[in-house]
């Protein structure tokens, strides 16, 4: 049996032992997540809105799960093995294009969060400058790989003018570069300020002006659930949405929550102030373009309709989409009036007054 083949028949065995509805009166439902790990960086859709009881106040019991990536927690959701998924918008719209009935209806992530490091003394000044060097990215599944091959391509360099490997994230990632294995790196925001807070240091990161309206941290639900069970969609949106708030103001009150509830995502070294600090500035990476004002539309999670067919022309643009389909067939802001519907200065309050137990 397949790994999604495993996910689905436990999943299954796990409705059948507990069914929808928790012994509190919480409603039961499965957020599956396209990522293998969860670093802090991802608390907003994981461990804050449980450990902060966001979820239970909007009536849910949300079991987080982790998939190998944005293909396989969205077949969880086709499947109805997942009531949702934190994905990217590109495997949806893969999916939509294949006349699957999915919907977007909430983002993350408003901005690019990819880029091509250089490091620094090295003798390497521009992206051409790769010529006949090897870069490495996360992995070959990752969007960040279709993003350096079309930065690269962008730089008038041929594709057999250099190589792209898979070198993780992390430690491996590090070790990679600075062993000569790569001379580049094709990662994200909160990779590189890792490294950097970790010593090592970039000439530049190179970012592709085309994605600059990309998206990525999505909840992909199905369309027939969107009609059926808005108030559970809306619910669990806003849970999201109320850590998105606790995290910007209090960065570091948001690792010490993550690390509590996912144990294993801690450092190995310990707890520790300098291991705090660290975490917390990695976590603060992305806050602008988590805010409310990402797209400069005053509300969490949603998406401008021309920003949106301007992300699909850059995915047209680089190969990672065959055709611009209709925004409308995957994508509705329906709900994003009700899941901003909170009292965000409450929340706030509540993250500068944080004590960890």
């Amino acid at each position: 049996m397949g790994f999604i083949g495993k996910i689905v028949s436990y999943m299954s065995f796990l409705v059948l032992i507990t069914g929808g509805v928790h012994a509190e009166g919480l409603q039961k439902i499965t957020l599956a997540h396209a990522l293998p790990n969860l670093t802090p960086s991802f608390a907003i859709d994981s461990s804050m809105p449980v450990a902060l009881g966001y979820w239970k106040q909007e009536g849910l019991d949300v079991e987080v799960i982790t998939t190998p990536g944005a293909s396989a927690a969205i077949q969880l959701v086709i499947s109805g093995k997942a009531d949702a998924a934190v994905a990217s918008p590109v495997a949806a719209m893969h999916a939509v294009e294949k006349g699957v009935n999915l919907k977007i209806i909430y983002t993350t992530l408003r901005g690019d969060i990819f880029g091509v490091a250089i490091p620094a003394g090295k003798g390497l000044k521009s992206l051409a400058d790769l010529k006949g060097h090897t870069i490495g990215v996360s992995s070959f599944a990752s969007s960040g790989a279709n993003y350096t091959k079309s930065m690269l391509l962008r730089a008038r360099l041929k594709p057999d003018e250099f190589s792209i490997v898979e070198v993780g994230v992390g430690a491996r990632a590090a070790s990679a570069l600075r062993s000569g294995q790569v001379q580049a790196l094709g990662l994200w925001d909160e990779a590189y300020k890792q490294m950097e807070l970790n010593g090592i240091k970039f000439e530049k990161t190179y970012t592709d002006p085309r994605a600059d309206t990309s998206i990525a941290g999505s909840i992909v639900v199905r369309g027939e659930d969107l009609e059926k069970r808005p108030q559970v969609l809306i619910g669990l949106a806003r849970g999201i949405a109320k850590a998105q708030v606790f995290q910007q103001a209090n960065p570091a009150a948001s690792v010490l929550i993550h690390w509590k509830v996912y144990p294993q995502s801690a450092p190995r070294e310990g707890k520790t102030p300098e291991a705090l600090k660290k975490a917390a500035t990695v976590a603060s990476v992305r806050i602008p373009i988590q805010s409310r004002n990402a797209f400069g539309t005053g509300k969490f999670g949603d998406l401008p309709v021309d920003h949106v067919e301007k992300f699909q022309q850059y995915l047209v643009a680089t190969g990672q989409l065959p055709k611009a389909i209709d925004v409308k067939s995957y994508y509705t802001n329906v709900l994003i009036p009700k899941i901003n519907d909170f009292d965000e200065a409450a929340i706030v309050q509540q993250a500068k007054n944080y004590e960890e137990k």
